[in-house]
Order: C-alpha cells, then structure tokens, then sequence
C-alpha cells in the first residue's frame, strides 16, 4: 500500500501581511496547441486564475521545498520506487528539478516552453522505469502541502477558494501533460513493437519461406541420394560377392599352382633319375661292345685255328678226316659267331645313338620343365599378390558397404530432420501471422 508523508503544519510560513492585488492576469499562449487549450477550456483554466497564482509567487516559494520533499518522501516509502531512483538518478538532481517545475506553475504563463518542461520531466520518469500510477498518486502530496500552505494563510476565504481552484485546476492540467506524455511514449513504445513485431513477422515469414523451400530441395535431394545410394549399396553387395568369388577361386588357384609346383618337382627329379639310368644303359653298351670286340677277337682266333686244324686234318689223310669235319663246323661257327657279334655291334651302336638322342631329349625336357617350375612360381607368386590384393579389395569393399549403409541411415535421419523443419516453418509461418 503506498503511504502519503505529509509534515507539521507548524513548519509553513505564511506571511501575516499577505496581500491581495486584484486585476493581475496571467497569459495562455497556445495558438500552436489547439487540443491542449480545448483541455484547458474543459478544466475552465483561464488567465485570471493564471494571475491568482502569480500573485503569490513569491509567497509559495518557502513551502515549495516543503512540497517537494513530501513528493520523494512518499517515492522513497515504496521500496521499489525508491530504488528505481536511486538507481537512474540522484535525490538532489530530481528534488532541484521538480523545484523548479513548481516553480514554474505560479510564473502565471503557459506557453510552449510550459508544455516541453513538463513532458520532458514527465518521460524522464518514464525512463527510470516509474509507472504514471506512483507519479499521479504523488501529486496528492504537494496538492496537500499547498492546501496546508493556503490554510495557515490570512487571507480572506473567497480568495483562498479562488486560489486554491486556480492551483487545482493547473495541477490537474499537470497530470492531464503527465498522462499525456506517457501515452506518447507509451504509443512509441508500441508503435516500436508493432514495427518489431513486423519486421519479426516478415523475417519469420521469409526465414519459414526459405526453410521450407530449403527442406522441400533438400527433401528431393536426400530422395534423389537416397535411391542413388541403395543402387550404390546393391553394386556394392553385387561386387562384394564378385570379390569373395574371385578371392575363393584365386586361393583355389593358388591351390592348384603349388601342386603343380610339386609336380614338375617330382618329375625334375625323375628326368634326374633317368639321365642317371640312361648313364648307366650307356655304360652297359660300352660294355657290351668290349665284349664284342672280345668275341669277335676270339672268333678270328678260332677260326684261324680251325684253318690250321683243316690244314693238319688234310695232312693226316685217313685219319684226319673227322678231325677235319670238326674243324670245318668249328670255323663255320666263328663265321657265323662273328656275323652274329657284327649284328650286335651294329645294334649296340644303334642303341647308343638312340641312348643319346634321348639323353639329349630328356635335357632339353628337364631344362623345359625347370623353367616351367619357375614360371610356376612366377604363377604362385602372382596368385599370392592377387589374394593379398582381393583380400584388401574385400576389406575395402566390406567398409564401402558399412559407409553406404551408414549413409543411408543418415540420409533416412536427414529426411526425418527435413519433415521437421517442414513442419517448423509452417509453425513459424503460423505464429507469424498470429504476431
């Protein structure tokens, strides 16, 4: 509850020699504020009771402080106003400023300079932040104060009413400016927020405009990759089996590689074994002809002992004649001997060119099956390189698939995010014309 402070009566000092000079008037000069002299005329404010103040002006002055302290002492009894000035202002600062506004409502003129002071003192207690409620309520003190003041005086009664009517009517003229002065600035105040309200409405409206024209392309596009990206996932799937196919087939090549490998080993080492046989083969055929020589050696030898048995046998006569029967059979033989070891020879020689032609053959076999062991483990290594490099390609791949499937999450999390948009800018465009 706001409390009114008023002090001791007994502290107003009225002049026993208070006269009254009849005929004084004060000036309205207004002709540039036609509302405010109709106000004027409402309130039946006039010059003459402009001059009924001017006439004790000089009188007023010692309660005028009186006036003003009753003023900021019923401000300083609500805890919120008083802080409200301190806060913005100094106590001495507005003390000598509504000094001089008092002063000035018994100057008996009222004029442009009267109204620029009083909304001037009016809007800077509107920017302190002092609601037109505690400023009007106010006024009641120094309406009280002055009515003390006018009491204790001696004049007469008649012109006391006068007096106060005249005092009454300018304070309500006062209030009336102070009311007005709020207004104003309260209708800037609200002209400044419709015309925030406005530019919020037109840039939510054109924020929300752009919102949805961003979600509708991005909706398109996130569409548009959606359905690029299941195609990429499935190509992706497709050379995933391909790559696990390959990978499967080159371990199984590899497979086949080696044990080729280990085959021309073997027969590496059978052509070995075999030029080591033929070796020996061509061993035995020298063989075979040292004993050919041998017999056909022992055949010339025993044909020509059977050439001298016959020649014996010729000699002996009678008696030689079965011995040289024996000896012709006997050289019969070392002929036929000696045609059967020709034959060998002929054979054994035959067998050793062959011998040799073979032995020539299976080099060239073995030279030919080496090198082919060594392009097999060209083979072997490439089918290794290639595994390592599908396996990788695999691991690759099966990434590319978690990121294309990741991707696809995200562009399904997108769209979910882009209706929502969606649906925020139709709520701006909504509270935007609901400003």
């Amino acid at each position: 509850m706001f409390v009114f402070l008023k002090k001791d009566r007994n502290e107003t000092e009225v002049p026993s020699d208070f006269i009254n000079v009849r005929g004084i008037r004060g000036g309205i000069q207004l002709n540039d504020h036609p509302s405010v002299k109709k106000q004027l005329a409402m309130i039946h404010l006039t010059e003459e009771d402009l001059g009924y103040l001017l006439q004790i002006q000089h009188y007023v002055k010692p309660a005028i402080p009186i006036m003003v302290d009753a003023f900021y002492q019923a401000m300083e009894a609500e805890p919120n106003l008083g802080k409200i000035i301190t806060e913005y202002s100094s106590m001495e600062r507005l003390k000598g400023s509504l000094t001089e506004h008092l002063q000035s409502m018994f100057d008996g003129v009222i004029d442009d300079n009267y109204l620029q002071q009083r909304k001037t003192i009016a809007k800077i207690h509107v920017y302190i932040g002092l609601e037109s409620k505690w400023y009007l309520a106010a006024f009641e003190t120094i309406q009280d104060e002055f009515l003390t003041f006018i009491e204790q005086s001696n004049m007469e009664k008649g012109l006391q009413f006068k007096i106060l009517r005249a005092f009454f009517r300018v304070l309500n003229l006062e209030q009336q400016l102070v009311l007005e002065a709020y207004e104003d600035i309260n209708k800037e105040k609200q002209l400044k927020v419709e015309r925030a309200k406005a530019s919020v409405r037109e840039k939510i409206g054109g924020t929300a405009q752009e919102l949805a024209a961003i979600s509708e392309q991005t909706s398109a596009s996130t569409e548009e990759l959606s359905a690029k990206s299941s195609v990429l996932e499935q190509m992706t799937a497709d050379n995933l089996s391909f790559i696990t196919d390959t990978e499967r087939s080159s371990f199984q090549n590899k497979e086949l590689v080696a044990q080729q490998s280990k085959q021309f080993s073997e027969m590496v080492d059978h052509m070995k074994e075999l030029m080591k046989r033929m070796e020996d083969l061509y061993s035995s055929t020298d063989q075979i002809g040292e004993v050919v020589t041998l017999i056909t050696s022992i055949a010339d030898q025993t044909n020509l002992l059977s050439l001298n048995a016959a020649i014996e046998a010729a000699r002996a006569g009678q008696h030689g004649k079965g011995f040289a029967v024996v000896a012709t059979e006997v050289r019969n033989l070392s002929v036929e001997t000696k045609k059967a070891i020709s034959n060998v020879s002929v054979m054994t020689e035959k067998t050793n060119t062959t011998i040799r032609d073979m032995a020539n053959s299976v080099k060239q076999m073995e030279q030919l099956i080496q090198e082919s062991a060594s392009g097999n483990e060209q083979v072997a290594s490439s089918y290794n390189e290639i595994v390592q490099a599908v396996s990788g390609m695999k691991e690759q791949s099966e990434h590319s698939k978690t990121s294309i499937e990741n991707t696809v999450r995200i562009l399904q999390e997108i769209n979910e995010a882009v209706e929502t948009i969606a649906h925020t800018s139709d709520g701006l465009m909504q509270l935007s014309e609901n400003l």
